[in-house]
């Protein structure tokens, strides 16, 4: 379950400084990939003008967020930001994101460390809602960000040891009431039309498919001469 990201229209330019602002660097096949987030028919279409060639398509969701309200105990999450996350205490922490992170998208679809921020940097104001075991075992994570009255769960895993017992569902719960807290009225989110157990949450808990798709585009990093 990956990211939605929203309104690049406003600052779309036709030059390689804009693009990279906006796309993640991967390498894949010895070679070094630009990747955009998830994009609307509009945002595809431009960087398909700009060589990026459809390498997912993914299917969007959402549900009214107005009022909602978490279901598990505080001491089972940690609430932080990135620059928390960043931190020299938090690094062990913040590696065991990235490690869980792995379990749960296969390469080259994990996030690294600077995908992770750029992640909680395409929206005005987001967080990070660590699960715990109710020890100190960190066993998910979800993030999620605001702009204005749309948020968006942009990342959502847990790890394989823990799955099927309510965790990820616990954080989407959570993050459904941090964006009613945060005066958002919709919750949107994505995920591969062939991840059957993600859809299943998402409808247990009054999500709605919608018409639209979202691509994620790539195109090699054009060589220095």
């Amino acid at each position: 379950m990956s990211a939605v990201v929203t309104g690049l229209r406003a600052e779309r330019r036709s030059n390689e400084t804009r693009i990279r602002a906006v796309c993640t660097t991967v390498a894949s096949g010895g070679r070094l990939i630009l990747r955009t987030p998830a994009l609307d028919e509009t945002d595809t279409r431009w960087f398909s003008q700009q060589g990026f060639q459809v390498v997912q398509i993914l299917t969007m969701l959402h549900r009214d967020c107005r009022g909602a309200r978490g279901s598990s105990p505080k001491s089972a999450t940690l609430t932080m930001t990135r620059r928390q996350l960043r931190s020299r205490r938090r690094a062990d922490l913040f590696d065991h994101l990235l490690r869980i992170d792995a379990e749960s998208f296969p390469a080259p679809w994990n996030l690294d460390g600077a995908a992770f921020e750029k992640a909680c940097n395409a929206t005005d104001d987001h967080v990070v809602r660590v699960a715990t075991d109710g020890a100190s075992d960190v066993i998910g994570f979800a993030l999620v960000g605001r702009t204005g009255s749309h948020a968006y769960l942009q990342r959502l895993a847990v790890a394989p040891r823990s799955r099927r017992r309510g965790v990820g569902r616990r954080l989407v719960e959570e993050s459904l009431a941090w964006a009613s807290d945060r005066g958002a009225d919709t919750l949107f989110v994505n995920t591969e039309p062939t991840n059957s157990a993600a859809l299943a949450l998402y409808a247990s808990l009054r999500f709605t498919t919608r018409t639209e798709v979202l691509s994620v585009l790539e195109r090699e990093v054009a060589v220095q001469a």
